[in-house]
């Protein structure tokens, strides 16, 4: 089983796939911004070179192929659609980004969480950024027609939530 989370930065997403990759006995997939691209110094949000944006492609492809499965996305392949379609004007790696995220994405369940409570400052996430990525998020979704599963309140009603949904 691959379980995507989808939603703008800080939404909620790190809490709830941890707690959810635990209730199914799965594998938590990191979020590679905050744990690998930040420590190597990259710039993010409106500083985002369009290397870096086709570097996180990658590696999130590479942790998503080659994780075993069952597995929870803190963050998953759609985000650097997602975030490169607002910040980067590069069209050649923009579609070199689409080409990856169109033939690689098979999850069986998305769910997307909506930019519900107040972002905590944490010195390098954009506040202003996020009401605009959480738009674009659910046109995205929306506009490919994938089937996402919204999910709302505390990390706790959100893993009970997604259990419900999971176990049908």
């Amino acid at each position: 089983m691959r379980i995507a989370i989808t939603a703008t930065h800080g939404a909620g997403k790190t809490e709830f796939a941890k707690a959810l990759a635990k209730a199914i006995n799965g594998t938590y997939i990191h979020d590679i911004v905050r744990e690998e691209a930040i420590p190597k110094g990259f710039k993010f949000n409106e500083d985002t070179p369009p290397e870096v944006q086709l570097w996180l492609t990658m590696r999130q492809w590479e942790l998503e192929t080659l994780t075993s499965e069952p597995w929870v996305a803190d963050k998953c392949l759609f985000d650097y659609l997602v975030y490169g379609n607002v910040l980067i004007k590069d069209e050649e790696i923009m579609r070199m980004i689409e080409r990856v995220v169109e033939n690689s994405t098979r999850y069986d369940f998305v769910f997307y969480f909506p930019a519900e409570f107040p972002m905590e400052e944490d010195g390098f996430r954009s506040k202003a950024l996020q009401p605009i990525v959480d738009v674009e998020y659910k046109k995205y979704l929306e506009g490919r027609g994938i089937k996402y599963i919204p999910l709302t309140g505390t990390v706790e009603e959100r893993v009970n939530q997604a259990l419900g949904h999971i176990r049908k």
